[in-house]
């Protein structure tokens, strides 16, 4: 074996562990903010009261997101450990499948080449680890993504009802723990449509019964309760009245496979690890990298786009009866994807924000990849290969500072999140986020509520837990 040969055997090992060990630093610096103690208040209920919650997190156009797997899903790991780390560890394994999955399908449809740069554009991508180290409800969305693509890649050719039943049904269930799956809803009747998937109807019957069954319960405390539906405060379709959520959740998408963040990931405070010296230094540093350096590598993702539109419109022209070739087979979803992404957000009842079109993530990664594997195949492979050497380091210098100056991911500083308790609840206690804890949990404001509706659900608000004096 040749040198070139040994090192490329160990670069995809080598990548997912230097990734691996950067999100488990990352959960174990993990901090807890007001939307991860609304999930673990739900999975404290079930782990240590053994009451289930029926209802998701409270829903931005009114009401609340449907069904209780939220409370699933955070009260499990949480009845193993009793600590806020524990449902994170399970979202990091989530992101860990989805890798898993992805990286199966690409290396079948794209080759090897194309599985080194998903490995640098979706798993080192620091938009995906500082998603996969806290707790949010949409973190988990990144596995639904990728179960998605599997599944429709499998029945390209033709319907399986293990395939169908699970894609439904993985759609289904995570519309109970964020509502951005509905992006996947529209993606699927769009490749349904134009032939990229061949459905199994009895498959899809038995995805649609899973997901039914599972709300059941939310359907009896909405019988007794009408107020828990979600929707009601803004109009449907305001998005194609002001255009502008459109327009940035097609900026979010672009931006997904660069090094712009959102403006949220770059709040960064080396003072509470380092000392000032050292944050005198690096802040001003990693200010200009995020916004002078991510914004220039926003163009990367643009060409990517562009040259995959140009090779799509000569798909477009066949009958949708058609089966495309592998290669073309992952264009057109990424294409489809996007398309599905701009009527979700169209259609979206509330302003979109960077996290509402995560659970296509991998779908706007897949036309770097594309594009830079076509591009290793020409005469510019040297140039390539140095581009995307500069980019690996790029994305390793941002997740350092994240690890240790993101507002999640440290104690103390600008933004920070923290505050001091007045309270001795038994939530508080038991997750290690009283007084004497280092995890403490922030209001986003004062007299911002916490509840989860109805009794037997009541714990104390927020604004008790505050204190006379509010939020610090």
């Amino acid at each position: 074996m040749t040198r070139v040969q040994s090192t490329r055997s160990w670069m995809l090992p080598g990548l997912f562990t230097v990734g691996l060990a950067i999100a488990l630093l990352m959960t174990w610096r993990m901090q807890v903010g007001i939307d991860a103690l609304d999930l673990l208040t739900r999975g404290w209920l079930l782990a240590a009261k053994g009451v289930w919650v029926p209802l998701g997190n409270e829903a931005a156009p009114g009401g609340y997101v449907p069904g209780g797997l939220t409370a699933l899903l955070v009260g499990g790991p949480l009845a193993l450990w009793m600590d806020p780390r524990a449902p994170v560890v399970l979202v990091l394994c989530c992101h860990v499948l989805a890798y898993a999955l992805l990286d199966r399908i690409v290396g079948e449809a794209l080759g090897r080449r194309a599985r080194i740069l998903l490995a640098i554009f979706y798993w080192l991508s620091p938009w995906q680890l500082f998603q996969a180290a806290w707790l949010d409800n949409t973190n988990y969305g990144f596995l639904t993504g990728a179960v998605h693509l599997w599944a429709c890649y499998r029945q390209r050719l033709r319907g399986s009802f293990l395939h169908s039943a699970v894609l439904v049904a993985a759609v289904g269930l995570t519309g109970q723990l964020h509502l951005q799956a509905m992006l996947l809803v529209f993606a699927s009747v769009l490749l349904w449509l134009r032939g990229y998937w061949k459905p199994h109807w009895g498959g899809v019957a038995a995805g649609s019964a899973v997901t039914i069954a599972s709300l059941i319960p939310f359907f009896l405390e909405a019988w007794h309760h009408p107020e828990v539906v979600p929707g009601g405060r803004d109009p449907f379709l305001r998005g194609l009245v002001t255009v502008w959520p459109v327009v940035k959740g097609a900026l979010y998408w672009l931006r997904y496979a660069s090094l712009h963040f959102s403006s949220s990931m770059r709040i960064f405070d080396f003072t509470p690890s380092l000392g000032a010296t050292w944050d005198l230094v690096l802040s001003p540093l990693y200010f200009v990298l995020g916004n002078i350096v991510g914004g220039v590598s926003f163009l990367l993702p643009v060409l990517a786009n562009a040259w995959v539109w140009r090779r799509f419109r000569i798909r477009l022209r066949t009958p949708a009866s058609e089966t495309p070739s592998r290669r073309d087979w992952m264009r057109g979803y990424a294409v489809w994807l996007f398309a599905a992404c701009l009527i979700a957000n169209a259609t979206s009842p509330t302003e979109v924000m960077y996290w509402h079109n995560l659970v296509a993530f991998h779908a706007a990664v897949l036309p770097m990849v594309l594009w830079v594997g076509a591009l290793s195949r020409t005469r510019r492979a040297p140039l390539v290969r140095r581009a995307v050497a500069a980019y690996l380091s790029l994305s390793l210098v941002f997740l350092v500072g994240m690890c240790v100056g993101a507002d999640v991911f440290r104690l103390g500083g600008r933004h920070a999140v923290g505050f001091t308790p007045h309270t001795d609840h038994e939530l508080l206690h038991d997750l290690g986020l009283d007084a004497s804890s280092n995890r403490r949990a922030w209001p986003r404001q004062e007299g911002y509520f916490y509840r989860v509706y109805a009794s037997p659900y009541v714990i104390p608000p927020v604004s008790a837990l505050e204190g006379p004096g509010g939020a610090e």
